[in-house]
């Protein structure tokens, strides 16, 4: 019994002693574990590298996104309330 208090303190010992060491890292381990980071947003699909989009580029698509969006909903509407549009609209591949 003596034997398995002895290795479950060793166990959590080292555990401890693994978040000393980390904590002591140099500035080139630490840009390496960052850049080991980064390739967490990259994935390979049937051998074609795939990098996530960043913040600036997600910002852009997202308003293009919304942007289209609101120009179909704000034509649907015409289409449907307007009687000129809709003539336009469906008349526009018939002459």
């Amino acid at each position: 019994m003596d034997e398995l208090k002895d290795s479950n303190q060793k166990g959590l010992g080292s555990s401890l002693g693994n978040k000393k060491n980390r904590a002591k890292l140099s500035s080139s381990q630490k840009r390496k574990s960052k850049s080991n980071s980064s390739t967490q947003d990259e994935y390979s699909i049937a051998g074609l590298k795939y990098k996530t989009p960043g913040r600036r580029q997600r910002i852009i698509v997202g308003s293009i996104v919304i942007g289209l969006n609101l120009i179909l909903v704000i034509m649907a509407l015409l289409y449907f309330n307007n009687p000129l549009f809709h003539d336009f609209i469906y008349h526009i591949g018939r002459n």
